[in-house]
Order: C-alpha cells, then structure tokens, then sequence
C-alpha cells in the first residue's frame, strides 16, 4: 500500500468569476476520514478600494441547511495580493458534513475569482484505483 494513496481530494468549488451580493456554497462529507484540509485560492482583487469576501466554515450532521452551524468565519478577507486560505480540521470531535460559504460584499466592484479544493487524510479504506482521486489522475 501506498501511504501517500491514503487521501482523497475533491474539488469543492471549480474556479469562478463571482459578483457582488452572492454566495457560493459547497458541502463535504467527511465519513471515514480524520482529516480534512480545505484551500481555498484567491486571485488579487481587481479595484483596490474592493472589500474582500466573508468564508464561513460550518458543520451538521446531515446537508440541511439550516443544520449547519458557523466553525470559522472570516469577514472581510484582504485580497490586495492572490492568497489561499487553508482550513485544518481535526474530525475527530465535528460532525459528519463541513459546508463552505464564500459571500461577496455589497460594492459594484467586490467581485472575486476563486476555488476550492479539499483533501481528506487518514482515510478508514485506502482509494481503489483511480476511483474518487480526480477527473484526470496520472500516477508516476
């Protein structure tokens, strides 16, 4: 077995342009994993009087959406430069579903480009094959 093999990534929200006043959610189910690390990737805004998103991250025992409670927000991210922000999640005392919210300010000119990706480690039951690793995967 190959321990390095013993994560599964996902990608959580596909890169995107997002306006003002919009919010753009994705859930990750974390059964079966002790770990869960989230990226999310920011390019650098485009008017430098932009005030920057608001993430929050929130768990539940299922994908309702009024289930989930906030674990982490951040207001105001400052996106004068491209930035990632990384989550570390120990899973071991959380819930079952992590949802990721990204909101843009009110501004005309607080449009953000954006993605995310998660990795969930110390997995139960090792990925077989290429099955749940990526749309494209190359093993080297």
């Amino acid at each position: 077995m190959i321990k390095e093999r013993l994560v599964n990534d996902s990608l959580l929200i596909a890169p995107k342009a997002q306006t003002n006043t919009a919010t753009t959610t994705a859930n990750l189910d974390t059964r079966g994993a002790g770990y869960a690390t989230i990226r999310v990737a920011f390019a650098s805004e485009l008017n430098t009087n932009a005030v920057g998103p608001t993430l929050v991250l929130s768990e539940s025992d299922d994908t309702v959406v009024t289930n989930f409670t906030a674990i982490s927000t951040r207001s105001a991210e400052d996106l004068t430069a491209a930035k990632e922000i990384l989550y570390g999640v120990d899973l071991k005392a959380r819930k079952r579903y992590l949802r990721l919210a990204v909101t843009t300010a009110t501004a005309t000119n607080d449009n953000i480009t954006f993605s995310a990706v998660a990795t969930l480690s110390d997995l139960e039951d090792a990925p077989t094959g290429t099955t749940s690793v990526a749309d494209v995967a190359v093993f080297i």
